[in-house]
């Protein structure tokens, strides 16, 4: 073995050293990793507004504070006019849930009389019959939830250090985005000289992939969301409000919000209404809002930056989810681009190399 493929082995093995001890420090201080986590993602979100305050003349610190003033009394705005809405639609919507099951109970019975199914007349033989079935259909998919919300509650078990946590995470993003510049120097100050302009091209690649994904996902789901309440409290549904929000913040996750938006939205639709015209309503504007997502608002906005197929999407979540809980499910997206860019890059190198060319003038030569 030469003295530059020890080098090369030391190097790979101390990073991956490195990586293995920060992992086990996040499922460990699974807590405080989320709180520091959200605080980085906002830092890094907001800090290229930061940039532009500075260029007008404002210094850094004033520059951050008035985006973090302006970041919680937006939220303590939407809070004040929001959570009353929702609050009352699911307590007008508890009051008539049970009028509504039974209304959907006889519809699906009559459907499938029609369609010649031969079912059990008794609701209550045909409920565990759908329960068994869905076992049988989705036994993968229950752990990895029954682990995101034993997490969840792990971590906010307590709601006094709950509360606490959740009143840092600005204040720790303040000082992150003051520090931010000062950050980012100290981590190019630890890249050896002469792999730091290779390394700082993978960086910048990088940087581009996440803050494509990060604002321009966050930014699409909150759009969805609006579009999708707007135009469910145009057709008069009830949750109207509750379904919109969930269905837009649920289109991160490939497929799911839709999903969400077109059972909950036509259910809650047919259950009110009794016709098939509302029904359509609901479809129509799940289709337009569908269009505005698939032609304008992601290829404006997100872009292919993120390069990610939808089933990598989504197994990445399952198995960030199974690994570290909640921490897992935020960083799985990000710490899964950031590997497909070194994937790329180590297939652009492997192309170039003698392994792949074969080429005569590549080999090594006899001594």
């Amino acid at each position: 073995m030469t003295p530059k493929m020890r080098r090369t082995l030391i190097r790979i093995a101390a990073g991956i050293g490195f990586f293995l001890v920060l992992i086990w420090l996040m499922s460990t201080l699974e807590s405080v990793t989320t709180m520091v986590m959200v605080a980085f993602i906002l830092a890094y979100i907001l800090d290229p507004v930061a940039k532009r305050l500075e260029r007008i003349g404002l210094s850094r610190e004033i520059s951050v504070g008035v985006i973090i003033l302006s970041g919680l009394s937006l939220v303590v705005a939407l809070f004040l006019v929001l959570i009353p809405a929702i609050v009352g639609e699911i307590a007008s919507f508890a009051v008539k849930a049970p009028k509504y099951a039974v209304i959907l109970k006889d519809m699906t019975l009559q459907a499938l009389e029609r369609l010649n199914v031969e079912v059990p007349k008794d609701w209550d033989t045909i409920t565990p019959m759908l329960v068994e079935r869905a076992r049988q259909l989705i036994p993968t998919l229950a752990d990895p939830v029954a682990r995101i919300v034993a997490s969840i509650f792990k971590s906010t078990l307590h709601v006094l250090a709950a509360a606490l946590q959740i009143a840092l995470v600005p204040v720790l993003a303040y000082y992150l985005m003051v520090s931010f510049d000062s950050i980012k120097k100290g981590i190019v100050d630890l890249i050896p000289p002469y792999t730091r302009e290779p390394v700082l091209e993978r960086l910048g690649e990088m940087d581009h992939v996440l803050s494509s994904f990060i604002r321009g996902q966050l930014t699409v789901a909150t759009i969805l969301a609006v579009l999708y309440s707007a135009g469910f409290l145009v057709i008069g549904l009830d949750l109207a409000l509750v379904l919109g929000i969930v269905s837009g913040l649920l289109w991160i996750i490939p497929y799911l919000g839709t999903m969400v938006a077109l059972v909950a939205g036509t259910s809650v639709a047919l259950a009110k209404f009794g016709d098939l015209l509302h029904v359509a309503y609901v479809l129509a504007w799940i289709g337009v809002v569908q269009l505005l997502e698939g032609y304008l608002l992601t290829p404006r906005i997100v872009g292919q930056a993120i390069g990610l197929h939808p089933v990598v999407y989504i197994l990445a979540l399952i198995v960030g989810a199974n690994l570290f809980g909640f921490v897992g499910l935020l960083v799985a997206i990000p710490v899964t681009a950031v590997c497909n860019v070194l994937l790329r890059t180590g297939l652009e190198a492997y192309r170039k190399s003698y392994l792949y060319t074969d080429a005569p003038e590549e080999r090594a030569q006899p001594k």
